[in-house]
C-alpha cells in the first residue's frame, strides 16, 4: 500500500469544489490513521521488548520513550481501522534493508513520500505540519541518543574519524578557556598542531580532499617557520604583530612565506570545510554532494581561485562520493595513522568498542557537527586577528 494522495482525481471529474474538498480530506484521514496504527503498534511492541536483538538498540529504547510520552498525550478517539494486512505491506515498502526496523533514513524516505506531489493549499498545510512533527521527532531521537551513548557524562574522547578531524580545534578551545584571559588570544602551537591533526585524519575522507591537505600541510611549514624566526612567541597575536612590524603587508599583499598569508588562505579552507560538513550533516537535506560542495566552494575560495585552479576544483568537488559514503568514511574507526598526530587515538577506538553501525553513525552526526562548530570559532579567532591588524590580500592564485 503506497502511502501517497491520489492528486490525478482533484483534477477533473467533481461535482463542485466541495465535493473535490471533501475527497482530499478523507484521503488525509486515511494517511493520519495509517500513522496512528503503526505509532499504536510501535508502543505495543516497544512495552514488551527487551531490545536485546535490535540492530539499533539505543535508537529504540529512546525511539520507545518517544513513542510512548507521544501517546499518553493522544485522545481517546484514535482511529485504528486500518487492517493489519495494510500496515504490514506498508512496513514492507520503507524497510528499505528488510531488518525489521524502521529507521531513521527509511522514516525520513516515508514522509518525504507523503509530501510528494502539487498538493492544494488544505494538503499542503496539513503535510507540512506532518514534515515539521518529523523533524522534532528526530531531533528528540537524535538528542536522546546522544545522552545515551556510553560514557556520555564523561566521554571527552570522540569516537570517530571526523570526531578526530575537530578534536584539535575543541581541545584548543578548552585550554583558552582556562587561560584566564577569557580566551581572547589565539596559542600559536596548539593552532598549527589542530589544523595538522585534522589534515592527516581528512586524507582518509576520499581522494578529493588530498588537494586540501596539501595546502593545509604547506601553510603550516610555513606558520612554523615563521614562528621559530621570531623567536616561538605564545600567541598568535606576538607573531602577527612582529610580521606586521617587519613590513609585511605591502600595497594589498602579504609577503610569501609569511605566517599571515599561509593563515589567510588556511581559514578560507576551514571555512570551505566547515560549510561542506554542515551539507553533510543537514539530514533532512536531499541535496547531492556536489551542489553545497560547490556552494561552499563558490561561497569560500573561488573568490580567490585563478582560471586553472577554478577548474581543478569544480572538477573535483562535481566528483564527490555520495552523502552515504562520505558520512562512511566519516564514521569509521581512527586509523592508525591518527596515532602521531592524536595523542587520545587508541582511547577513541576503546570508547567506540561494542557500538553498532547504526550507533556509530548517530555518533558521528553528532561529532560533526561538534566538529564544524569547533572549526567556525577557531577560524572566526584567527580571521579576527588578522582583519584588527589590516593583513589581507585579495590576489587571485
Amino acid at each position: 500500500m503506497a502511502l501517497v494522495l491520489d492528486l490525478r482525481r482533484t483534477e477533473k471529474g467533481y461535482a463542485s469544489l466541495q465535493e473535490e474538498v471533501d475527497a482530499l480530506k478523507a484521503q488525509l484521514k486515511a494517511a493520519d490513521t495509517t500513522i496512528a496504527k503503526l505509532q499504536s503498534s510501535i508502543r505495543h511492541t516497544e512495552q514488551h521488548h527487551d531490545f536485546k536483538d535490535s540492530r539499533f538498540p539505543l535508537f529504540r529504547k529512546v525511539q520507545s520513550k518517544f513513542m510512548l510520552s507521544k501517546g499518553s498525550r493522544r485522545g481517546p478517539t484514535e482511529d485504528h481501522s486500518l487492517s493489519d494486512l495494510s500496515a504490514e505491506q506498508l512496513f514492507k515498502k520503507y524497510d528499505a534493508d528488510d531488518s525489521g526496523h524502521i529507521d531513521f533514513d527509511e522514516f525520513r524516505h516515508f514522509v518525504q513520500e507523503m509530501s510528494a506531489g502539487q498538493l492544494g493549499q488544505m494538503a499542503q498545510h496539513a503535510v507540512q505540519d506532518a514534515a515539521k512533527s518529523a523533524e522534532m521527532m528526530a531531533k528528540s531521537v537524535f538528542e536522546g541518543l546522544n545522552h545515551m551513548l556510553p560514557g556520555h557524562e564523561s566521554r571527552a574522547t570522540p569516537i570517530t574519524l571526523v570526531g578526530g578531524v575537530g578534536s584539535g580545534y575543541k581541545e584548543m578551545l578548552s585550554m583558552m578557556a582556562a587561560s584566564g584571559d577569557g580566551g581572547a588570544d589565539v596559542p600559536v602551537e596548539p593552532l598549527v598542531a589542530a589544523v595538522e591533526r585534522q589534515a592527516t585524519l581528512s586524507m582518509h575522507l576520499g581522494g578529493f580532499m588530498q588537494l586540501i591537505v596539501k595546502i593545509d600541510e604547506a601553510n603550516m611549514r610555513t606558520v612554523r617557520q615563521s614562528w621559530r624566526k621570531h623567536g616561538q612567541p605564545a600567541s598568535l597575536r606576538a607573531l602577527l604583530e612582529a610580521e606586521a612590524a617587519e613590513g609585511v603587508q605591502t600595497n594589498g599583499r602579504l609577503a610569501e612565506g609569511s605566517a599571515a598569508l599561509s593563515l589567510l588562505w588556511s581559514m578560507r579552507m576551514k571555512r570551505f570545510w566547515t560549510t561542506m560538513a554542515d551539507g553533510f550533516a543537514d539530514t533532512a537535506s536531499t541535496a547531492p554532494t556536489s551542489s553545497f560542495g560547490l556552494r561552499a566552494y563558490e561561497e569560500e575560495v573561488e573568490p580567490y581561485h585563478g582560471f586553472m585552479l577554478r577548474n581543478t576544483f569544480r572538477t573535483a568537488l562535481r566528483a564527490l562520493p555520495s552523502r552515504k559514503t562520505m558520512l562512511g568514511n566519516m564514521a569509521m574507526v581512527p586509523p592508525p595513522d591518527a596515532a602521531p598526530v592524536w595523542p587520545a587515538w587508541e582511547a577513541a577506538i576503546a570508547a567506540g568498542e561494542g557500538l553498532t553501525p547504526d550507533e556509530r553513525m548517530a555518533a558521528c552526526l553528532v561529532e560533526l557537527r561538534e566538529c564544524s562548530d569547533a572549526t567556525k570559532r577557531v577560524t572566526d579567532l584567527v580571521q579576527a586577528q588578522l582583519d584588527a591588524l589590516g593583513l589581507r590580500d585579495d590576489r587571485k592564485l
